[in-house]
Order: structure tokens, then C-alpha cells, then sequence
């Protein structure tokens, strides 16, 4: 059985093992439900918006009370269940099954389980489930977090098992990604972006909307799914994200992407990389430079064909100043071992790109 504790939502930030995880059941990673047994209140997919739970005391449907939630019918004599094609596949070190706003139909018990089927039906007989969460208590009204003593194997499916029935206001799956690759190196592709396993390690202010959104699939749609840091009234301030690449490899250009920031995007950015063997930089990390501090403008697209392509990079640090919104980063390049292109390079087509790890799995 794997071991777990239950935390404080609020001790996921201070947690090892949670603080840098993305959650990889949101569907704004591209994850979605392929298939749920009841859903006869209130849909499953409720269960993966990225924004938190409403509640809307007096407001009802054909069915009943409108719950923002998945919610299943009463007296289920086994159990009910909803499958997770995850957007990407990823290991998990922990989840939160929120039951917010559910205060006498939340499910009184959950697991979750695991399959890996990058290609086929995972609903056929063979499927093999492996147990990764087992069965916990769920009280009313309230964050459940749970984390785990170790990291799982990887997944492309999750199932969440809804025990016996009632609500589950959101699941949230904290993991990282586990790209596929393929066997080609010379291809170009974005290290920072979330499908390829980069991830935000480091975050210097998240005051409106997190870091991590700027290595999001897409354009997303609106100042919400970016990152928007608070306006900083101290001369000199910075604000920053450190993203541990996808894989290790040579950078040849950047994009920048202001879209919806249109009065409060940074003055300028600056970029910088560097060669670093551990999860997050130390303090002695040698930095080099990419982009000198250079404008940007409202709710656009500015692409910089980068320095020092012949060296190999592990991080890189986006610096907005003094502070601001970005919608997205994008970093082409290639892995490390792979061919150096004629430089610069064209600028690539992103929609291409976001799809690279998309496997063909029900």
C-alpha cells in the first residue's frame, strides 16, 4: 500500500515535495475526462478547472442545487469512478481532493489509481490500475491534501475513484511531467515548455497568478492564465522565474508573449541561462547572459535569436522589470547531442509544437 500523509493546503508551498510539482490534472495542461460512471448532478469535468470552486447558495438546475463540482447520484451500492486522460504523461507526489461547498453530499471516501496506455483503450480488461493513493476520508466543505512518501511510476491516466458517491469539487494531481521523446535530437523544439517536463523551481512574487502558467500549452485566454506579479514600488525591484528545462540542450531563440497584458506588461526583460546539476540553482550558479534587459509592449509576440548557442544549458531565469504580467515563454532549441541548425533559425510553428508529446490513448 503507498504511504502518504495528509497536509495543510497551506504547507504545500513549504513542502519538498509539492512546492515545485504542476498539477497534471488540470485541464489547462490539456488534461480531460474520457469516461465517468454517474454524473447525474453535476458534470466531472467541473472536477479540472484550474480556478477554484463557487459556491452558489439559492441557484438551481433541473436536477437540483448547481454544485461546482462533480457530483454523482445517492445510494451507489459499489462505488463511482471518473477516468483522467492526463495532458501529458507525469509521476505524482501528491493530490488534493477539495470537497468545497459539498457540506453534507461530498464523497465520504476517494482513492486514485494509475495506468500507463500511451496508446490504446484504456477502459479494455488488460488495463492494469496500480493503486497510487488508497482509500481516505473526506470531510465536508474543505482542501484534502495528501502527499506522498515517494514519487509514483509514470501515468498517462489517473482514475479517481468516488466512494461510494457525492461531490468532489476539484482533483488536483501535483506531479511532473515525463516527456516521450523521440529518437530524433536534431528536431527543434521548446525545453520550456510544460509537455517537454520544464518546470517553475523558483518564483520571485505570484501575487495574482503563478510562475509555472508561462510554460502552459496555448495562448490561454486571459490575464488569468499567465503570470502577474504586484506592482513593486522599490527602486531597482525584479521580479523573476527560474525554469528547469525540459531536457538539457542548446538555446537558438526566444518568445516572449505579453498577450492580454495590455497596461500592465513589464518594461523590459531579461533572460539568462545556466549549467546546473540540481533541481533549483544555488546561490553560486554561474548566470549567462541571453537577452540584455530589453522593452517589450502590450499584448504581442517578441522573438530574440539568442547568444552563445554552442553551449549546453539546464536552466534558464526570465526576469520582468521592475514587475508586471507575461503570458508565455518559448525557448527553441535543441537537446543536447543534437545538430546545431543553420542559425538563426525560423521562427517555429508553436501550435506544432504543443502537440509534440500528444499521445494516441482513449
Amino acid at each position: 500500500m503507498a504511504q502518504y500523509k495528509r497536509i495543510e493546503f497551506e504547507d504545500i508551498s513549504k513542502s519538498p515535495a509539492l512546492s515545485t510539482c504542476t498539477d497534471l490534472a488540470s485541464s489547462s495542461t490539456g488534461t480531460t475526462i474520457v469516461h465517468v460512471t454517474n454524473e447525474f448532478f453535476a458534470p466531472a469535468t467541473n472536477m479540472i478547472n484550474p480556478a477554484a470552486p463557487i459556491h452558489c447558495p439559492g441557484r438551481f438546475v433541473d436536477t437540483g442545487a448547481w454544485m461546482d463540482g462533480w457530483e454523482s447520484q445517492r445510494h451507489n451500492p459499489k462505488y463511482d469512478w471518473a477516468v483522467l486522460k492526463l495532458g501529458f504523461p507525469g509521476s505524482f507526489r501528491g493530490f488534493d481532493i477539495d470537497t468545497h461547498y459539498f457540506t453534507g453530499n461530498q464523497a465520504p471516501f476517494a482513492s486514485v489509481e494509475g495506468a500507463y496506455v500511451p496508446e490504446g483503450d484504456v477502459l479494455a480488461d488488460n488495463v492494469k490500475w496500480t493503486e497510487i493513493l488508497p482509500k481516505v476520508e473526506l470531510p465536508p466543505s474543505c482542501h484534502n491534501v495528501f502527499e506522498l512518501a515517494e514519487e509514483t511510476g509514470v501515468y498517462t491516466h489517473l482514475r479517481l475513484n468516488n466512494i461510494p458517491d457525492g461531490g468532489i469539487a476539484r482533483f488536483r494531481a501535483y506531479g511532473s511531467v515525463k516527456p516521450i521523446w523521440g529518437d530524433n535530437k536534431d528536431e527543434i523544439i521548446d525545453l520550456a515548455f510544460l509537455g517537454n517536463g520544464a518546470k517553475a523551481v523558483e518564483c520571485s512574487n505570484s501575487h495574482y497568478t503563478p510562475g509555472s502558467n508561462i510554460l502552459l500549452p496555448g495562448r490561454g485566454g486571459n490575464m488569468g492564465d499567465g503570470w502577474e506579479t504586484k506592482r513593486s514600488r522599490t527602486p531597482g525591484h525584479v521580479d523573476y522565474v527560474t525554469i528547469r528545462l525540459g531536457a538539457k540542450g542548446h538555446l537558438f531563440k526566444a518568445e516572449i508573449d505579453t498577450s492580454h497584458y495590455c497596461g500592465n506588461f513589464p518594461n523590459k526583460v531579461k533572460l539568462e541561462a545556466t549549467n546546473f546539476d540540481g533541481e533549483v540553482p544555488s546561490a553560486d550558479a554561474q548566470w549567462v547572459s541571453l537577452i540584455e534587459p530589453s522593452s517589450v509592449g502590450p499584448n504581442s509576440i517578441f522573438y530574440f535569436d539568442l547568444p552563445q548557442t554552442d553551449k549546453v544549458f539546464t536552466h534558464a531565469k526570465l526576469t520582468i522589470i521592475p514587475d508586471g504580467g507575461c503570458k508565455r515563454i518559448r525557448l527553441y532549441g535543441v537537446r543536447e547531442g543534437g545538430a546545431i541548425p543553420k542559425l538563426p533559425i525560423e521562427r517555429p510553428n508553436i501550435h506544432t509544437l504543443d502537440i509534440t508529446n500528444v499521445y494516441g490513448a482513449k
